[in-house]
């Protein structure tokens, strides 16, 4: 899996170095993404029969942990996003 992390990483410092898909600044795909992997992670977590049978036993701290897990998500993208545009406007 890790290999397959750097490959998109490698193929994605690539083409924005080559100025490649210059539209998807306009799209804010780290927005987009970020919403996708929300989306997968609730996914994951719902599909998880085990999980899911022990949530009575776990109570409390899945909670916290689907909470912290969407509010890290989104600070972190909004951070980025900031700093981001800022380096752009310059």
């Amino acid at each position: 899996m890790l290999k397959y992390i750097l490959i998109a990483f490698v193929v994605g410092l690539i083409l924005g170095i080559n100025k490649k898909f210059l539209f998807l600044k306009k799209l804010k795909p780290v927005t987009f993404i970020t919403l996708l992997l929300l989306f997968f992670m609730g996914y994951e977590i719902g599909n998880d029969s085990e999980l899911i049978s022990q949530l009575s036993n776990i109570g409390i701290l899945a909670f916290f942990i689907a909470v912290f897990s969407i509010f890290g998500s989104v600070l972190f993208t909004g951070i980025y996003d900031k700093f981001r545009n800022k380096g752009i406007k310059k």
